[in-house]
């Protein structure tokens, strides 16, 4: 018997112990398994919860529906985002021909149809925010089919008690639909989200009895632009969203004036003329075109049309487009905005969207790979695709952000070259290091130089060449390569 339990029993008595040991492994046993309705209460105490509140969560993805439907800069934004960071053709690729087929399998199947809806989906994934795809598994072969829920329809997203990162769950809304008359119903879905197969083995226990309730099924789930509290995704317009508002309304507004702009009276000024005199004018006065007025001195006419300072309109949308364009690191000459820019500053400006594009790039990169990698594992587990860990691997392909001045890195690798000869012959540098900073301009053409076998190859080509000119010039000196014989 333990100290505590024997202090316990002679203190309060054996009866009061075992009431006090039973309390305690009701406690225990409720605190280490919740339940889906514990925890969708929301905390008044422990970490704090970034998720914004769920009506402001669907305002959010309604507005952001609506600037992408009907504001033509909102559209532009998502889309030059989805056509820079999106391969054409087949954004994958694998050496095992098998592997290269499941792949493929997968991308074109008729239900998927990744070339015509993935492009779709990254637009949502900007749009909303977030995507969720049910997945659907074939037992014989693991052909993976996904769906689509609508980020609306998402409830909450589960995250481990233990650790926030860890997204395991994913619970919806009640769906309620009238088509063609019929009401259709659709019950709540809890879905478990797939996870990598080591993520299973770092869950906490909390999360394990979690997921044992989690019993509709399974389903991706990726998020953007939210900080890692915050498992609901933002969409990329709510940082803009007023501000795309009010560009479109000084737009609208300035098209409701631009018939004033071009319109102009006639002022017709008689020195000294009465109201009489200026009534028979008037009446004389012709508004035709080609016709004339005759008039002495006296009289004025003059075509007036309305100052209205259309210059300072101009000015004051750049300055709106401009400070839209700034959240996603765009520069004004990408919109049709040229202004002043020639082509060595608009190279300069590009960079920082390039950067962020590349950033985003990732994202989709990973989801890609999310999505490929479950279906590989799906049929290896199927026994559909017998390939080891390493022939089952895959690449993705993304475009390369930017473009390069094959000028200007020419004329730099010439430099570059000259000036490491130079160092060479003066002893500066060795012949390895001098590869080195000739490599260095090399790379940014996208070729990597492996000095190794760069170094082998020279190597073996000089003593080859030695030894060729050793059997022209037939002398007796000892040739560079040493001739092994059977004697």
């Amino acid at each position: 018997m333990k100290l505590k339990e024997w202090a316990t029993q002679k203190l309060f008595g054996k009866k009061m112990y075992d009431l006090g040991a039973d309390r305690l492994t009701a406690a225990s046993s409720s605190l280490s398994a919740p339940t889906i309705e514990d925890i969708q209460w929301r905390k008044l105490t422990g970490n704090a919860e970034r998720d914004l509140l769920p009506v402001t969560q669907d305002r959010m993805m309604e507005i952001a529906f609506w600037l992408v439907e009907t504001n033509p800069l909102a559209g532009w934004l998502v889309d030059i985002t989805t056509a820079f960071i999106l391969a054409e053709g087949m954004p994958y690729e694998s050496k095992n021909k098998q592997v290269q087929a499941v792949l493929d399998g997968f991308w074109n199947d008729p239900v998927n149809r990744m070339p015509l809806y993935f492009p779709k989906h990254v637009n949502e994934l900007q749009t909303f925010g977030e995507l969720c795809f049910p997945a659907f598994t074939a037992k014989q072969t693991g052909r993976v089919r996904v769906g689509y829920v609508d980020p609306a329809y998402i409830d909450q997203v589960i995250t481990d008690p233990e650790n926030v990162r860890m997204i395991i769950g994913v619970l919806t809304k009640e769906w309620i639909g009238n088509i063609g008359g019929t009401v259709y119903k659709a019950d709540p879905k809890r879905y478990r989200t797939i996870l990598p197969d080591e993520a299973e083995h770092v869950l906490s226990p909390a999360a394990r009895q979690i997921r044992n309730q989690l019993i509709d099924g399974e389903c991706f789930f990726w998020s953007i632009n939210n900080v890692t509290n915050s498992p609901r995704g933002r969409s990329a317009l709510l940082p803009v969203a007023d501000w795309l508002d009010v560009y479109e309304q000084f737009l609208f507004d300035y098209s409701d004036k631009w018939p004033q702009f071009n319109s102009f009276i006639w002022d017709l000024k008689i020195e000294g003329g009465k109201a009489e005199d200026i009534k028979e004018h008037l009446k004389n006065f012709t508004k035709k075109s080609g016709s004339a007025y005759g008039h002495n001195e006296k009289v004025t006419l003059d075509a007036v049309t309305p100052d209205l300072k259309a210059e300072d309109a101009e000015t004051g949308a750049r300055i709106f487009r401009n400070h839209i364009l700034g959240r996603f690191g765009i520069p004004e000459h990408w919109y049709g905005g040229g202004g002043d820019v020639n082509r060595g500053t608009a190279s300069e400006m590009d960079r920082p969207a390039v950067k962020i594009l590349s950033q985003k790039q990732l994202t989709v990169r990973y989801i890609m790979a999310d999505m490929l990698g479950y279906q590989i594992r799906q049929a290896r587990k199927a026994r559909y695709l017998n390939v080891s860990d390493e022939e089952a691997a895959f690449s993705i392909i993304t475009p390369e952000m930017g473009t390069k001045d094959i000028s200007k890195l020419a004329t730099s690798a010439q430099q570059m070259a000259t000036a490491v000869v130079t160092a060479e012959i003066q002893g500066w540098v060795d012949k390895d290091t001098a590869r080195k900073l000739f490599a260095s301009i090399v790379s940014f053409t996208g070729v990597e130089m492996n000095f190794e076998e760069i170094k082998k190859t020279v190597e073996e080509q000089e003593t080859t060449k030695g030894y060729e000119d050793y059997l022209k010039r037939g002398d007796n000196k000892r040739p560079p390569l040493e001739v092994v014989t059977n004697e």
